[in-house]
């Protein structure tokens, strides 16, 4: 069954990769033209429902994506041209893509990263895990992490690729005359980034997926070392940065995305787009403080600071049913103009690099936040933060990404995998962990409109 959709189309992306003996995921949603944060939007929700415990439809098996011998799946999107010895895919809803490609004689040991061949984009039917399509890309480092409306962009050096994820076909296929770093279609428009010349000067572009430049080719200056730019479409801006001096860390000049013309500079540890078209800013950060934050509008002027500022949680699974505020620090604010519409200190808890949120997942009426000091799991009502109910949970401080169809919150931790009732906090059912699993590698998150639950090269997809 499909993923619920708000706006024109969404996609979410999940990796899946092993480091060091532990997993990191990296999930996107992207819309036509979606907010950067916006705890309204829906993320991770499927109309798959997760009241009873779900079964097994199908493992991912690379023997029915490739027929030829020695290919490896790669972790999708990033490091395509290398094999680390771990994979991941890319949920487009409708299609699951995977990259597979053979490793180059000599190339290395995966364990330290092995050299790949020409890849291999294939797309998977969510319901039953087989291939629908195989495109061959050729040589490619990475493919987008926002991706336009059923179109992927895959890229390496001065070379990219646009593929139609339904079909597989292959749209185009550009050379560049810059050094790309990134790519990325929001509706028909397609913004690319790079750097070009010795001095590795930002170069940003908009067009099509024929023509990269077709309406514009501009370069950004930025103060400092290792500079880049972005477009941030959903806040019409163009985002640049370079490594300052240590004091600021880094130096940041926003652009607006239609003109070119510089907004305002801002220079501290980080700067990024929050609700409609506002920023978020952090600056006197050190190891194990969070450092200070501010709201500014879209043309760089102070909102309001964040009184009790933390680390942000921008990819907790959402499906409200009432307006959703924006989340930052212990407060819930509009995420139009930044108004204050009530604190909490449920929102942060304290953790070893700093206070960081609190929020686990936004279902229903409820925001769901977890306490490693309490052992508990307590409901807070979205629109007035009165704690609606509270659950003890003995693995509270693991509790970690997941998925909600609108009513329930599927959640993985140290034990399983659980499902909690938002509106009440009962939990309705749970599932060991894969067989020999370490729980720290263990990722919970949809897939194909259903749940998937991911270890190492393992991944299982249940309904």
């Amino acid at each position: 069954m499909r993923s619920r959709l708000r706006g024109h189309w969404r996609l979410v992306l999940l990796v899946i990769a092993m480091l060091l003996g532990s997993v990191v995921m990296v999930t996107r949603v992207v819309t036509d033209r979606p907010p950067a944060v916006d705890s309204a939007a829906e993320q991770f929700a499927i109309e798959t429902p997760l009241a009873e415990r779900p079964e097994v439809a199908w493992a991912l098996d690379i023997g029915r994506l490739t027929d030829n011998t020695g290919e490896v799946l790669l972790s999708m999107p990033t490091t395509l041209d290398t094999y680390y010895g771990y994979g991941g895919i890319l949920d487009a809803g409708d299609v699951v893509v995977a990259a597979t490609a053979h490793p180059l004689a000599g190339g290395g040991d995966p364990s330290s990263g092995q050299a790949v061949g020409n890849v291999t984009l294939v797309g998977i039917d969510p319901a039953d895990g087989s291939a629908i399509w195989r495109t061959r890309v050729g040589n490619i480092s990475q493919c987008s992490q926002e991706v336009g409306p059923a179109v992927l962009s895959c890229w390496s050096g001065r070379r990219i690729v646009f593929v139609e994820t339904a079909s597989g076909k292959l749209l185009s296929e550009l050379g560049t005359d810059f050094d790309l770093s990134g790519a990325q279609v929001v509706g028909d428009l397609v913004y690319a980034s790079g750097s070009e010349g010795e001095a590795r000067t930002p170069v940003l572009t908009s067009g099509t997926v024929t023509d990269i430049s077709a309406h514009w080719r501009r370069t950004f200056t930025v103060d400092g070392e290792y500079p880049a730019a972005y477009a941030v479409p959903a806040a019409g801006a163009v985002i640049a940065s370079a490594r300052g001096d240590g004091d600021p860390q880094y130096n940041f000049a926003v652009f607006d995305l239609d003109t070119g013309a510089e907004r305002f500079t801002f220079g501290g540890d980080s700067l990024q787009p929050v609700g409609d078209g506002m920023f978020l800013t952090s600056r006197g950060g050190r190891s194990g403080t969070v450092g200070t934050q501010d709201l500014l509008a879209a043309d760089g002027s102070l909102i309001r600071a964040v009184p009790i500022p933390s680390y942000s949680a921008q990819w907790h699974p959402s499906s409200p049913s009432v307006p959703s505020p924006l989340f930052l620090g212990d407060g819930a604010y509009d995420p139009t103009n930044g108004d204050e519409r009530w604190r909490s200190p449920a929102l942060v808890k304290d953790e070893f690099s700093g206070r960081d949120t609190a929020l686990a997942a936004v279902v229903g009426r409820t925001a769901l936040v977890t306490s490693p000091e309490s052992r508990t799991i307590t409901g807070l009502d979205l629109e007035s933060g009165a704690q609606r109910w509270q659950t003890p949970w003995q693995d509270a401080y693991w509790i970690r990404d997941g998925l909600t169809d609108g009513e329930y919150y599927v959640f993985g931790d140290y034990t399983g995998v659980h499902s909690i009732r938002a509106r009440d906090g009962k939990i309705v059912w749970s599932l060991p962990l894969p067989e020999g699993a370490d729980p720290r590698e263990v990722r919970v998150s949809s897939a194909g409109g259903a749940m998937m639950v991911a270890w190492r090269n393992q991944f299982t997809v249940w309904r």
